[in-house]
């Protein structure tokens, strides 16, 4: 299960051609390492503990957000029942702690291995944080635009973190230059979702393969749907609440939009994205990363910006 999850096989064993996942996590582990002048080869057990982290989490997901697909097939409850995955996430959570603590090569001390399973770790706990809060929003009778941010620090840019902090854990760098690390992955971890809630209201179909307010018909309070209930006016505000309340019937996806256009709720939603994109480009000013390494990583931070799928 664990490897079908992974993209390696199919549900019956046999080798597949499926897609295997972008592996943005460890690839970014390894961009920022080498950036900062690093060693890749006492870094790649870690990046790939925490593409497996990743694969944990969307196990568990599929199963609490009942999603019947994942990477164009059938998730791996749909195949063989929900204790069966959780059991699958489980496996995949301790085979990423093993390799993160058989990191850090032959001459490196036992204290590298420890500092990178600890923010690995530290990592899982905030992302099972903001899973939390993310299920408790979808019944909350109010959700504020502080708090959908803060959950998205938790589940959405925890690991964007790790993934730059551990970079910086394989070059030996000092508690500052990890702070700044981390501070960069968790902006632009937030970026990446706001920047999603975008294209799930407003992408192009062509491009991303979802129907204009995709997550409008699906409910979702995203943030340009929690600016708008926090700042419409009475009618508005009691209309969209009621569209996101009542199951009876199919949101009206027109009417949706028109409330949040009246509340200013996309250039409020992408002003986020840019406020949050500069405090990324303030914590990559102050890393000591090579020429190299920080063309990337700016052309990095620039894409999750205006990606448009």
């Amino acid at each position: 299960m664990a490897r079908y999850q992974l993209g390696q096989v199919n549900a019956d064993g046999s080798p597949a051609t499926t897609d295997r996942g972008k592996a943005v996590r460890p690839t970014l582990c390894l961009l920022m390492c080498e950036a900062l002048g690093g060693d890749l080869e006492a870094a790649l057990p870690a990046a790939a503990g925490l593409e497996l982290l990743h694969n944990f989490t969307l196990v568990h997901d599929d199963v609490m957000d009942d999603d019947e697909t994942r990477r164009h097939r059938p998730t791996v409850w749909v195949v063989w029942g929900r204790a069966q995955a959780i059991d699958a996430g489980d496996l995949l959570h301790v085979l990423a702690t093993l390799s993160v603590l058989r990191s850090g090569g032959s001459s490196a001390s036992a204290m590298l291995a420890k500092d990178a399973t600890e923010v690995v770790t530290q990592g899982c706990r905030l992302v099972t944080e903001g899973q939390h809060l993310d299920i408790a929003f979808e019944t909350a009778p109010k959700v504020a635009v502080a708090d959908y941010l803060d959950m998205i620090a938790r589940k959405s840019a925890a690991l964007l973190a790790v993934a730059f902090e551990l970079g910086a854990i394989f070059a030996g760098n000092d508690p500052a230059t990890r702070d700044a690390c981390r501070a960069y992955g968790r902006e632009l971890g937030i970026v990446f979702q706001i920047r999603d809630d975008v294209l799930g209201i407003w992408g192009d179909p062509a491009v991303t393969g979802k129907p204009v307010g995709a997550d409008i018909q699906k409910r979702k309070k995203t943030l340009p749907v929690i600016h708008a209930l926090e700042s419409s006016a009475g009618p508005d505000r009691a209309r969209l609440r009621s569209m996101f309340s009542d199951d009876s019937r199919p949101p009206d996806v027109e009417s949706t939009m028109e409330i949040l256009e009246r509340a200013g709720s996309r250039s409020f939603t992408e002003e986020q994205i840019r406020k949050h994109g500069n405090l990324a480009s303030l914590a990559l000013a102050r890393l000591p990363v090579n020429a190299w390494g920080r063309r990337n990583l700016e052309a990095v931070a620039t894409y999750i910006a205006t990606r448009d799928r």
